[in-house]
């Protein structure tokens, strides 16, 4: 038999070790084979280095993870804040067995309020708040489809409620898979497509909290795991829901909804070499759209479809609304078409299960830990209720219970890969209706906070914040790159606006003074209209949003703001907000949640009067941004129709000024 002398062994570990640093992927420039037993001087400083940067890349977001409680600080489950104003990342299953609000721990040793913002039973996500700090630390979340077999991954959360400090417990391994599929339990509910699997413990107790790569990079939100038959001991298979999948739901938790996944009300089979339609619903969107029973399913959102369950493990990952993009292809000729999905429906979750989260006895051989509760660290605005005699009682009458439970038989051997479990508190939590925006206050508050981010963003440092200020901005008209007119838009910070455009000869002139919205046209003297009218113009629309740039309340005259959740406009993800005035009739604003390297980026990308793809009037799309007087403006608008936002006409803006001082008067309707 072959045995490594203790040098091998050595340089087996500093290869081990030297692969966790070097993620570029590019090889060490020595040789970790020497010709001497002891290691080289770069050897060893290789060694260190590794070490350091893991150590670095754990203390840069450890302050990041979060413990989370219920109300009575028992339990236990995971999280991590993505967000500086609070925002975390959990499990659903955590805040269905925790509630509406409760305790929240950081490695600060604080505890902290939390209170549920957004949940998705589909996926197994959900957004809570934290507050007590007016800014929080946050760990980027990664581009999870660049994750790798292979690749190093770090859970980290409060395994068996083990963190009396609220410092988080790390594990390290490695990653085992990536596009899974796990399903779920009851109708649409907890289930893992498209997601990542790990070796690196994840135990009861780290149910919601981070899987990080060695950059600090959230690539996964922990959720499930296999576990031994009796002990719930993990057995190196983890299950992770990806940060895309993830990503692609943060608009819609923070409408403060109950999220639904979307479907293209299609099921799919392998069968004579390609992907085929087996069943259709005729009244869907998609069979709208063409397609037809054993018609072959050739890409899905631009990647190429081998296999139903690869498009089955894709579709997951969006949710409900959600426009996509596929193509298909019937006797040789392909067709490819964008609709909305529409939504999958849950079961009412009202069924009382075994708790995930709660701290598990270890196996009859193994001594039980001793119990650590997190009611014995100071929270940040209140203290802990003392327990009473009665309580005290309980908790002896309870311990004589759990005494006896271990001298009965063993019980029946459970499933090795179960689904999360829900349990229900004692009082149901209130997550609102599936779709449907729960808390209107709360939203209204989020949805000014990410508008509010957006103007801030535009605007440069030596920006004067004034109400008597306005910019016009001078453009051509384009179709098919030929100029076929002029297009000229002003708006001032308060809140008046003045659109003018010259197409194919014919001139259009809409304005409002503060108040009163106008319009004129060649043929026709000036009449007033009303708001909803106005914004159906979609240049006149375009100035109404440009003018949010410089106001103090954000469209405050183009009617009630909201969330309304994600949406997808020129191929980036997007906040989709709505503004609906007098008459219920809405103008809506698309701001992206990232920018093309998945960094977070809050920029105006779409607008327009609708959503459906037979919206006959145009939208408009903002492109080329570029710094006039310390703001950034829009230099290019492209009017589109349809959810393929198909060309109609190109604005490329050639000048820019300022107005040195508003005069009412160019507003107001001609008499």
């Amino acid at each position: 038999m072959n045995t490594l002398q203790p040098s091998e062994c050595f340089r087996w570990l500093l290869l081990l070790a030297l692969s966790v640093v070097l993620w570029n992927g590019q090889p060490p420039s020595f040789s970790l084979y020497a010709a001497d037993d002891e290691p080289t001087a770069s050897e060893l400083a290789a060694i260190r280095a590794a070490e350091e940067a893991r150590i670095s890349a754990i203390d840069s977001i450890y302050g990041t993870v979060v413990a989370i409680y219920g109300n009575d600080r028992k339990g236990g489950g995971s999280g991590v804040l993505f967000d500086p104003a609070g925002f975390a990342l959990t499990n659903h299953h955590v805040v269905a067995a925790a509630g509406l609000d409760g305790w929240a721990g950081l490695a600060d040793g604080k505890l902290y309020r939390w209170k549920l913002i957004g949940t998705d039973p589909g996926g197994d996500v959900a957004i809570i708040q934290l507050q007590g700090q007016d800014k929080f630390p946050v760990a980027p979340l990664a581009d999870s489809e660049k994750v790798r077999v292979g690749d190093w991954a770090m859970a980290m959360g409060n395994p068996f409620v083990l963190a009396e400090d609220q410092r988080p417990t790390v594990t390290l391994g490695i990653v085992s898979g990536v596009h899974r599929y796990q399903p779920g339990s009851g109708m649409n509910q907890l289930v893992y497509g498209n997601c990542i699997q790990v070796d690196s413990s994840i135990n009861p107790g780290n149910s919601g909290g981070p899987l990080f790569n060695l950059r600090g990079e959230v690539i996964g939100i922990n959720g499930r795991g296999s576990f031994e038959e009796r002990g719930r001991v993990n057995v190196g298979l983890g299950y992770a829901i990806s940060a895309n999948q993830v990503r692609n739901f943060i608009p819609e938790l923070l409408a403060t909804k109950m999220a639904q996944h979307g479907t293209l009300d299609a099921q799919f089979g392998n069968r004579l070499g390609g992907v085929i339609c087996q069943s259709l619903n005729l009244d869907s969107a998609v069979a709208k759209a063409g397609l037809e029973l054993a018609d072959r399913l050739v890409s899905f959102e631009g990647v190429k479809i081998n296999d139903a369950n690869q498009f089955t493990n894709l579709v997951t990952i969006y949710p409900a609304g959600w426009p996509v993009t596929l193509t298909f292809e019937r006797e040789g000729v392909q067709k490819t078409v964008t609709v909305r999905l529409t939504s999958l429906p849950y079961e009412p979750i009202v069924k009382e299960q075994p708790k995930i989260q709660s701290v598990p006895e270890k196996p009859a051989e193994e001594k039980k830990p001793e119990e650590r509760k997190p009611a014995d660290k100071k929270p940040v605005d209140d203290k802990p209720a003392e327990p009473t005699f009665q309580e005290e009682k309980q908790g002896e009458a309870k311990k004589d219970e759990e005494k006896k439970d271990e001298e009965q038989p063993a019980e029946k051997p459970q499933p090795k890969n179960p689904a999360p479990q829900i349990k229900m508190p004692a009082q149901k939590p209130n997550f609102g209706k599936a779709g449907q925006i729960r808390d209107a206050k709360l939203n209204d508050t989020i949805a000014r906070e990410i508008a509010g981010r957006w103007q801030s963003a535009a605007r440069a440092d030596g920006f004067v914040d004034s109400t008597d200020f306005g910019l016009t901005l001078h453009s051509d008209v384009l179709r098919q790159e030929a100029k076929v007119g002029t297009q000229s838009l002003t708006f001032t910070a308060g809140g008046m606006v003045l659109a003018r455009y010259e197409i194919d000869g014919k001139v259009t002139i809409a304005g409002c003074d503060g108040k009163t919205y106008w319009l004129q046209t060649a043929d026709k003297p000036a009449q007033e209209i009303s708001a909803a009218k106005a914004h159906r113009d979609p240049h006149f629309a375009q100035a109404t949003v440009l003018a949010g740039l410089l106001q103090k309340e954000l469209w405050q005259a183009a009617g009630k703001l909201a969330l309304d959740g994600s949406d997808k406009a020129a191929g980036r993800l997007c906040y989709r907000l709505s503004l609906t005035d007098k008459d219920s009739e809405q103008l809506f604003v698309w701001l992206s949640v990232v920018n093309d390297k998945l960094q977070p980026e809050i920029q105006l990308v779409k607008s327009g009067v609708g959503i459906e793809d037979d919206e006959p009037i145009a939208s408009t799309i903002y492109r080329q941004w570029k710094t006039v007087a310390n703001l950034s403006v829009p230099h290019e608008r492209t009017l589109v129709r349809k959810l393929s936002e198909e060309e109609l006409l190109r604005i490329v803006t050639t000048n820019v000024t300022t107005l040195g001082k508003v005069e009412p008067e160019l507003f107001q309707m001609p008499k």
